[in-house]
């Protein structure tokens, strides 16, 4: 069912819809000002853009999943059990990447600030400010897990890939995703961020290479 070519095509524009909803996230960073302490930081969650952003981002991971599904399908009578592998992994990342960004966009972005704003006593903003701290760090460990499962998921499916001439792109775009997510991993968690800046140069321009070999592997692909 998922393997007729109206089902690629539906999943190469879910791919391009991504890198624009990637993009326009790049766009609002680049337009917010740097908070110059949590307080700020808070107070800049309800701004339209930053909503705007957040929302996208949110509705995007449903796009993904289905995505994903659509991936899986086509390598799946080449290697069924490679193919489930990482579909349950890339389920695992669309997961708990909804549940992080629900709790961030309706609690931290929309709710917090307003209850900052009315709190009246210091003790009372500085635990607002403390929730959203730990909001921050529940956030930190779970990227361990979601990051991981995307990883999982991407070395899966290029063991299932192979089947079909224009399967190299697809081996391409997810083999360089698995070594994107294991290095930034290995930054994050064990040498403590020293390269984030450069994760965070190279960030954008590498969904643009990763997703862009996405979109024309699924809309080069025929059953052979």
């Amino acid at each position: 069912m998922f393997e007729t070519r109206t089902h690629r095509l539906a999943a190469a524009a879910v791919a391009v819809l991504y890198i624009a909803i990637q993009s326009f996230q790049w766009f609002v960073f680049s337009q917010l000002p740097t908070p110059d302490g949590p307080a700020q930081e808070l107070l800049q969650g309800p701004l339209p853009l930053n909503l705007a952003r957040a929302t996208l981002m949110l509705l995007s991971f449903f796009g993904l999943a289905y995505l994903y599904l659509v991936a899986c399908v086509l390598v799946f009578q080449r290697k069924p059990l490679a193919a489930v592998a990482a579909f349950l992994g890339f389920f695992v990342f669309c997961l708990l990447e909804l549940q992080l960004r629900s709790v961030e966009l309706f609690y931290v972005y929309l709710k917090l600030p307003g209850l900052y704003e009315a709190a009246t006593a210091a003790a009372e903003q500085a635990r607002l400010l403390e929730i959203q701290s730990i909001f921050q760090s529940v956030q930190y460990a779970l990227y361990f897990p979601l990051g991981l499962a995307q990883v999982l998921g991407s070395i899966a499916l290029c063991v299932a890939l192979g089947g079909n001439r224009f399967d190299w792109l697809a081996k391409f775009a997810f083999g360089l995703n698995a070594v994107r997510l294991l290095l930034r991993m290995l930054d994050t968690y064990v040498l403590g961020t020293r390269f984030d800046a450069l994760y965070s140069t190279l960030y954008l321009p590498l969904v643009y290479v990763i997703f862009g070999a996405i979109v024309a592997w699924l809309c080069l692909r025929r059953e052979d």
